[in-house]
This record gives structure tokens, C-alpha cells and sequence, in this order.
């Protein structure tokens, strides 16, 4: 299982395992990891387990510093450390120590929706920083989803990026992942289960097939593999 050890200087500070919910981190009491510096924010960072991995995500609108690299998002990797004002927050991940595994460093089965960014939206396609491990010579496929209902009925989007996010935090949301393989639909939250072909996919990545229609948060949307 993977950790969180928080630190400043060479004094350990605190210590948290990484289960299957969601890390706050933040200078408020209430976070999980909470941080004693007046330059973090009072809720500054999350970190949700999706699947096999740890998505970190920015909850101020700017960036956070990781490894010495600003971004936004990014799939945690063993031994990253996200620096905290004068403290330094290092993920340890010891199974994925040993070896780089680029279908699971591809795959982000589940993320976060932040309703504060974004809350006016039904759906929201979201850039993730993938680490720099991908192959160049990769393939992945090309596939859009159609409308079906609503005002965007018969619009096409294409999901040319990594991660694709539909629905409403308060109702259901659902990721869709390209990877090498083809196409993915995972739940991320909400009590209302997404649903393939009128059955529920669960908790667990539901490959996608041309044709297979799509019911979130009670929009419809059918998936197809582009022709090549």
C-alpha cells in the first residue's frame, strides 16, 4: 500500500497509508494531512486512488510544485515529493518501485470531479500530466461519442485525450479512458451507477465496444471507434 510522509526538513512530521478514498491536504485541521505553513492553503491539494494509482490534483485553480515542476494534476509516482512551503510531501509506492508499467501509467480509471471548477458543466474532458515514461512509438485509438438527449442531442465530441470526465458530482460521474487497448468507462462517484447497454458497469473499468450507448446522470451518449 502506498504512503504519504510529510516532512520538514529531516524531521518526519506525519505519516498516512493511501486507501481506496480521498486525501485532503491543507493548512485547515480538518485535512488528513494537515499543513503548518501560512503559504499553503487552508484546502490546498487532493490525492484520490483510482484504480491502481494516485491522482494528485490542485484545488486552488493554479499549480502545485512536484519534484520541482509546476503543474495542475499529475498520476503520482514512487518517490515524487510535492513541496508544501517549507515542507515536503513524498509518495512512496514500493510495489510500483521496481518496474515503470506504461498500460497502468496510461490508465486513469476514476478521477475526482471538482464541482467548484467547473459547476455549470454536464460534462468536462481534463488534461492529466502523464509521466514522461510513455513510449513515443504508442499507439492508441481514435473514437468519439454521440448525444443523444438533451441540448447537445445529436452532437458528436471526440475523445482524443486521456481522460474524459461526464456527469454531475451530485448525480453520477464517469471517466472515459483511451489507452492502448481501446476505451474505458469507469464510475467515479455519485450514488447513481453509470450504466452500458441498460446494465450497470459497478466499480470496476468497463471496456467500450462501437455502438454501446452510455447513460449518465441521465444523459445518453453512444460510443464508437473511429474508422481507420
Amino acid at each position: 500500500m502506498a504512503k504519504l510522509i510529510l516532512s520538514n526538513g529531516e524531521t518526519i512530521v506525519d505519516q498516512c497509508w493511501l486507501d481506496d478514498g480521498r486525501v485532503t491536504i491543507g493548512r485547515a485541521k480538518g485535512n488528513r494531512i494537515a499543513v503548518n505553513d501560512l503559504s499553503v492553503a487552508e484546502t490546498h491539494a487532493s490525492i484520490s486512488s483510482v484504480g491502481h494509482d494516485y491522482i494528485l490534483e490542485d484545488l486552488r485553480g493554479m499549480t502545485l510544485s512536484v519534484n520541482g515542476t509546476p503543474m495542475g494534476r499529475r498520476i503520482l509516482q514512487h518517490n515524487d515529493v510535492i513541496e508544501l512551503g517549507a515542507f515536503n510531501l513524498r509518495f512512496v509506492d514500493s510495489k510500483s518501485s521496481s518496474e515503470i508499467d506504461l498500460e497502468r501509467t496510461m490508465l486513469i480509471p476514476g478521477l475526482k470531479f471538482n464541482p467548484d471548477r467547473r459547476p455549470q458543466d454536464l460534462e468536462v474532458t481534463q488534461d492529466l500530466h502523464v509521466p514522461s515514461s510513455r513510449a513515443a512509438s504508442t499507439r492508441f485509438p481514435s473514437g468519439h461519442v454521440r448525444f443523444l438527449n438533451g441540448q447537445r442531442a445529436g452532437q458528436k465530441m471526440a475523445l482524443d485525450r486521456v481522460v474524459a470526465t461526464f456527469g454531475e458530482p451530485s448525480r453520477g460521474v464517469v471517466v472515459v479512458t483511451r489507452r492502448p487497448k481501446g476505451y474505458y468507462a469507469t464510475h467515479v462517484e455519485g450514488d447513481s451507477l453509470p450504466r452500458v447497454n441498460g446494465e450497470s458497469i459497478g466499480k470496476e473499468p468497463r471496456h467500450l465496444h462501437s455502438g454501446d450507448r452510455l447513460e449518465i446522470a441521465g444523459v445518453e451518449l453512444e460510443f464508437a471507434l473511429d474508422q481507420p
